[in-house]
């Protein structure tokens, strides 16, 4: 996959039940469709905890910001525990200066 491949897709990826990892960058392009493709599937694990690891996306904007608040309201309507492993650090600093990081449970890398 090339750069400008990426920049233009992101992937989740499931490594074991209730484990994932997401690949690519997260923006205003790949979001939509990275809700739209997991929407049903992610929550359907046989575990009462999901984990998923960032440590494979580069960048995001506030839009993957968006999506890691939307996965994690769904958990909660689902009585499921989500953790966000490994954000990069650009990400985590804007979920500091929101005080997003206060509300999700995140560990940057």
């Amino acid at each position: 996959m090339t750069m400008k491949e990426n920049t233009m897709t992101a992937q989740l990826e499931k490594v074991s039940i209730g484990h994932y990892i997401l690949i690519g960058q997260l923006n205003f392009k790949t979001v939509p469709e990275l809700w739209k493709e997991n929407k049903n599937s992610l929550f359907n694990d046989d575990t009462d905890t999901i984990e998923i690891d960032l440590s494979q996306s580069e960048r995001s904007d506030s839009s993957g910001l968006a999506l890691l608040v939307e996965w994690y309201r769904e958990a909660e309507q689902e009585g499921k525990k989500i953790t966000f492993l490994n954000l990069p650090a650009q990400m985590y600093e804007i979920a500091r200066i929101s005080g997003l990081n206060e509300i999700l449970p995140l560990s940057a890398k």
